[in-house]
């Protein structure tokens, strides 16, 4: 049975209409060549990958990264190539990933945050890419609250399956962490290869690694990923990637996580791994949502949720941690 990806969750699917003789055709198919069509309208362009919610002071703007260049898929990340990479946390450990894509928001997979699961539970991590050791610019962020779509589940068992996490602060941007772009909804792929970023199974046998991973995955034809799947399987809101010459896909552990693709030195979020057959049948694409399917969704929500009570009088982390040692120290001697 095809996966939600966070390895917990079974999926859609109790049979896959797929032949040997279809999946051997897909592997002697030419490679995707990299190429992209943008259609936007003409008042649009300019704002189309903007992220103009009205927040102050001004972010920086979206999808532009300071690591230029790309490494071929199954191989650590550089530690400043994908800033807008969060880790969510549950019980203290890692579970799924996400995107930043405003100072308090974080983008994920809705299967993510099941409704058994205890809010105060979660935590989020950006700049982050050794789960194991925290870099210079590891940011750490209890959840403030966490909104589902309200399609998830309601036309197919991981349909609909994006979230969106409120943080309780402000995250601080730096070169190692900054936001994504978010598609807009007119934009129209065309034979892409993108990228997808993780912490997910790295085997067939379930190895994992500590270290974040990265992996360049072809757009497949939505046509063709309902001949892989099923039709009833595969919405609108959905789409495929993954390299059948390579075996490369997302995995266990990956959902949630981003799927990018550059536009003219700009980065923009197009998917979030949502399932899949996994690790143990690579030939298979990764299915994601639709991120240009629900960026109203999403940018409707970044702009007119209130923000986060913040406490007073507002102390960074390292002052309070300061006047916290001061003050046992008082106490301490007030009793001798």
């Amino acid at each position: 049975m095809a996966a939600a990806l966070t390895g917990s969750r079974t999926g859609p699917g109790e049979s896959w209409p797929t032949t040997p003789s279809l999946l051997l055709l897909l592997f002697f198919l030419p490679p995707t060549q990299v190429a992209a069509t943008a259609h936007r309208h003409p008042a649009s362009e300019e704002v189309a990958f903007s992220r103009d919610v009205g927040r102050t002071p001004p972010s920086p703007a979206c999808g532009q990264r300071h690591v230029q260049g790309k490494i071929l898929g199954g191989v650590d990340a550089l530690e400043t190539k994908w800033p807008w990479q969060a880790s969510v946390h549950y019980a203290g450990f890692h579970i799924c990933g996400g995107s930043i894509v405003d100072e308090y928001w974080i983008l994920s997979a809705a299967h993510c945050f099941d409704r058994n699961k205890n809010i105060k539970a979660f935590d989020i991590y950006v700049g982050l890419v050794d789960l194991k050791v925290a870099g210079n610019h590891t940011q750490w962020f209890e959840v403030n609250r966490v909104i589902i779509h309200p399609t998830y589940g309601l036309y197919h068992p991981i349909g609909g399956d994006i979230a969106l996490v409120q943080l309780k602060t402000r995250i601080v941007f730096s070169d190692s962490v900054l936001p994504i772009c978010i598609a807009p909804p007119d934009l129209t792929l065309s034979n892409l290869s993108c990228w997808a970023t993780g912490w997910g199974y790295i085997s067939r046998q379930g190895d994992t690694s500590n270290k974040l991973q990265e992996v360049r995955l072809p757009l497949i034809p939505w046509q063709l990923c309902q001949l892989l799947y099923g039709q009833t399987d595969i919405l609108p809101d959905m789409l495929c990637a993954g390299n059948f010459r390579n075996m490369k896909t997302a995995c266990e552990g990956d959902s949630g996580g981003p799927l990018v693709c550059e536009f003219d030195r700009t980065w923009v979020q197009i998917g979030i791994v949502s399932w899949g057959q996994g690790c143990a049948y690579p030939m298979y694409p990764t299915v994601f949502a639709r991120v240009s399917f629900f960026s109203k969704w999403i940018h409707h929500h970044i702009e007119n949720t209130p923000l986060p009570l913040q406490p007073l009088p507002a102390l960074s982390s390292t002052l309070g941690a300061i006047i916290s040692v001061l003050m046992t120290s008082l106490a301490v001697l007030s009793m001798l």
